[in-house]
């Protein structure tokens, strides 16, 4: 359906609902879209370049941003799980300061291997890479300082969905052009107006600075900075190992949008609290970072349900790729009214995580929900075999 003739909810009742939708939805953004923004341009061809890693050492150095408020789950787990597998660089999760950095909208929370303070003692030529993602306080001002030292020092910054917030708020996007979660664009054209915000291209590159659409836009973004790292066989092997075809930046905008009656229906499952489900994930060491984030992220986005970690003892466990996780419930604690959403095999690529959850979720929940899974993380979904 096209924009024009898409019923749309009032400016009044949407600031309304889009409120109460956030308290529970982190990162799907707090205002409904208007028609495109006169500083929204169309995409650039997929032939640009992006210089490669400046620094002399062995592998370069790649800095995934934290903070105590919390970031946004997938746009932080994917691009830090994927980038370690692959060996092509040192992976480091960098925080301003010490204590936990809950990932939303789960309940999972993980520490930051350095503070900012840290990491520029240990590496004083600076982050060859920093991936920012969203951020619930996307103005913090030791964040931006820091990020605008860093690219100072030649690194390339890489914010993912809402982290263009982030970047944006740096100053370091004025002049350039940028992309963002699909619900944001008209927002942050308004805001800051010295960007060229970019449509219908997955993720945009400009010198030193990368930005990608919602969600998750963080696993081709990632392929493609492995790429661009270690070459294209290197990239090729990482693909397979996460089950995607293709990294390029092609993306419709406009397949993307939340109409009056998803609005309602929404705000109906989240009022309706009587109906809401605690869905619970079992974990273990060694599971698979990508596959959890991506089904943990889904599952409060129906906005039917509470997702919750479990295993046999509590505690924490260490993923595939190395992150201490701390875990909501032992098998003793776990509600016995819980329902039960199993990560996909160690067999299975585990960006086959997301397409499962949609089909148990919207099983569970109905097509709506599921949509709102889809929308809130800018997902294409594959089609139909």
């Amino acid at each position: 359906m096209s924009r024009s003739t898409t019923p749309r909810v009032s400016r009044r009742t949407a600031t309304t609902l889009e409120r109460l939708l956030s308290l529970i939805v982190f990162a799907v953004p707090p205002c409904l879209p208007a028609q495109a923004s006169t500083h929204v341009s169309p995409p650039a061809p997929i032939t640009e370049t992006m210089p490669h890693a400046r620094t002399s050492v062995a592998k370069p150095v790649i800095a995934i941003l934290g903070d105590t408020s919390g970031v946004e789950l997938t746009d932080f787990l994917v691009p830090r799980a994927t980038l370690a597998e692959s060996g092509v660089a040192q992976v480091i999760v960098v925080a301003a300061s010490t204590g936990k950095i809950p990932l939303k909208p789960s309940t999972l929370t993980i520490d930051a291997d350095m503070t900012f303070a840290a990491f520029d003692a240990a590496h004083s030529h600076g982050a060859d890479y920093i991936i920012v993602p969203a951020m619930v306080k996307p103005e913090n001002a030791a964040v931006r300082a820091w990020l605008q030292a860093q690219a100072a020092r030649g690194a390339t910054i890489v914010s993912i969905c809402e982290g263009a917030r982030v970047v944006a708020g740096a100053g370091l996007f004025d002049g350039r052009r940028a992309t963002t979660h699909w619900h944001a664009l008209d927002d942050v054209a308004k805001k800051y107006p010295r960007v060229t915000w970019v449509r219908n291209s997955r993720y945009v590159i400009d010198d030193h600075l990368i930005s990608t659409t919602g969600v998750s836009a963080s696993l081709p973004v990632s392929i493609f900075l492995i790429e661009r790292i270690a070459g294209r066989p290197a990239a090729d092997s990482a693909a397979r190992r996460l089950g995607i075809d293709s990294w390029d930046n092609r993306h419709d905008t406009d397949a993307f949008l939340l109409t009056k009656w998803m609005y309602v229906k929404a705000a109906t499952n989240y009022l309706a609290w009587w109906r809401h489900d605690v869905v619970a994930v079992q974990v273990s060491d060694g599971v698979d970072e990508v596959a959890l984030a991506l089904t943990m992220d889904a599952i409060p986005r129906t906005m039917r349900a509470t997702a919750l970690t479990w295993s046999e003892l509590g505690g924490s466990v260490v993923g595939r790729q190395g992150l201490r996780i701390s875990v909501d419930r032992s098998r003793a604690s776990l509600e016995r009214s819980a329902r039960q959403l199993a990560l996909p095999g160690t067999s299975v690529a585990p960006s086959v995580a997301l397409d499962s959850a949609l089909v148990r979720l919207g099983a569970w929940y109905g097509v709506d929900a599921r949509e709102l899974i889809r929308i809130g993380m800018e997902y294409p979904t594959r089609p139909a075999r």
